[in-house]
């Protein structure tokens, strides 16, 4: 479903704001934009390209009238930021508010949303944030020259097509066709009337490369990444249990992420004096109890998950991380009693079929994902040390476990702390040499290496 829009129409220019974005890889942008463009039923679409490149889409869009030019807002802004990321909130004429992103001269997943207080587009620009920390927020402010600047800078950018016929020709906002454009259709009518006729196959080219980058974005649709900020989120939540509550002493809590929250559990134990009903006048609000029935208690509450589509989060390669993370890995690892990254997992896409419902040969330059399995073992205050680097990690369990030590150490404490999740990245079929895969290194090891290309890493 593509999102509903707002307009602003001046002196012959109409900027739309609020269009749906979707990221563009590799070769081609404007063969893939109509492909999908055609694959989300949408009338209009435009093009927003630098560096990066991405497409908005439009369905049931404007109808010209007497020489209005209909240009994408979102797009324009990008235009005006060519180099690194930017993002904008802009006060609407007749109310409300637009959040503007752009990443290398690109608009952004979602960057380009509405909203009715500028406060409602704070938890988007923190996401945004994680997933590109050098984001810069722009500051027109109060009043903004930016709506004014956008309608200088449309003049020239933005303009959106409408989407053509079955072969995707986008055609301004103008009555009729050229004598060029038609004659090209009838050629293309002409070639896929003789293919089917002869029975040959028409070379893939545009189509096997956009039905390819559809697959791999289908192939990791139901993958998010929590982030710096979903990991913060549920550290502070496992924070704010008391460790006693009316004589209970705290003895676990486990959190797994459930939709668009984590779900949490926290366990204690009754100590001798201690009742079912001096708990139950003690817990907090938003917990929902159960009982043992006479020894133990459990409460269960949910916190909001920060998270992005996975497709929206500007990934590193597998080089870039063996070089980069795994150092940092490296240099927290005495904290900890355990910190694996065990070997990749591809994400694989489903390959495409041609319409004799024959496989697609994958094109060059198609970016393939994948993942790494991540455990580890720790006190609860080592986290610390690796929250900065969990930029592109997700976690499927987090168990918080009391219990008392005889020496606390730096591995070593009363509260500790267990996670399992995947660290995500582009697979550039890039691995060190095949005699490191499988290998091991520990803390207090010769070297001390944390292995790539698939080994792993633990402190003894």
């Amino acid at each position: 479903m593509l999102p509903d829009i707002h307009i602003v129409e001046r002196n012959g220019i109409a900027l739309v704001f609020g269009m749906e974005w979707f990221p563009l890889l590799g070769r081609h942008p404007e063969r893939q934009a109509r492909v999908l463009g055609r694959r989300q039923r949408a009338t209009h679409h435009v093009l927003s390209s630098g560096v990066a490149a991405s497409v908005g889409l439009l369905r049931g869009g404007p109808r010209r009238r007497g020489g209005q030019r209909y240009c994408s807002a979102a797009a324009v802004f990008a235009s005006l930021h060519r180099g690194g990321t930017m993002a904008a909130v802009l006060p609407l004429p007749g109310g409300g508010y637009w959040l503007a992103a752009a990443h290398e001269g690109a608009v952004m997943t979602r960057g380009d949303q509405l909203y009715a207080e500028p406060e409602h587009a704070d938890d988007i620009l923190r996401l945004l944030r994680e997933a590109h920390p050098g984001l810069m927020l722009r500051d027109d402010g109060p009043p903004s020259g930016l709506l004014e600047v956008l309608f200088n800078a449309a003049r020239g950018e933005g303009e959106l097509l409408r989407m053509g016929g079955p072969f995707g020709l986008p055609a301004p906002f103008m009555p009729g066709v050229s004598l060029a454009v038609a004659a090209l259709l009838g050629f293309l009518l002409w070639r896929v009337f003789m293919s089917a006729a002869t029975g040959a196959s028409v070379p893939p080219g545009e189509a096997a490369d956009a039905a390819w980058r559809s697959a791999v974005a289908a192939s990791v649709q139901n993958h998010a990444v929590h982030g710096v900020a979903g990991l913060r989120a549920v550290l502070d939540a496992i924070h704010d249990v008391p460790a006693g509550l009316a004589g209970w002493l705290l003895a676990d809590i486990e959190c797994r992420p459930q939709g668009a929250h984590w779900r949490c559990r926290a366990g204690y134990r009754r100590t001798e004096d201690s009742d079912n009903e001096g708990f139950i006048s003690a817990a907090r609000h938003d917990w929902a109890l159960s009982f043992d029935p006479l020894e133990g208690a459990r409460a269960a509450w949910s916190v909001p998950m920060p998270a992005l589509p996975l497709g929206a989060v500007a990934l590193r390669t597998a080089r870039q991380n063996e070089a980069r993370l795994v150092s940092a890995l490296q240099a927290i690892l005495p904290a900890f009693s355990e910190l694996r990254l065990e070997a990749p997992q591809p994400l694989l896409p489903q390959p495409p079929l041609d319409a004799q419902r024959r496989p697609m040969v994958r094109p060059g330059g198609i970016v393939s994902y994948q993942r790494r399995p991540l455990r580890l073992q720790a006190p609860l205050r080592s986290l610390g040390l690796l929250l900065p680097e969990t930029a592109h990690m997700s976690w499927d369990r987090i168990l918080l476990q009391v219990a008392p030590v005889d020496q606390p150490s730096l591995r070593g404490s009363s509260l500790r702390v267990s996670l399992s999740g995947v660290l995500y990245e582009i697979d550039d079929s890039y691995s060190v040499s095949a005699h490191s895969s499988g290998s091991d290194a520990t803390a207090g090891g010769r070297d001390g290496r944390l292995r790539g290309g698939g080994g792993t890493v633990h402190g003894a």
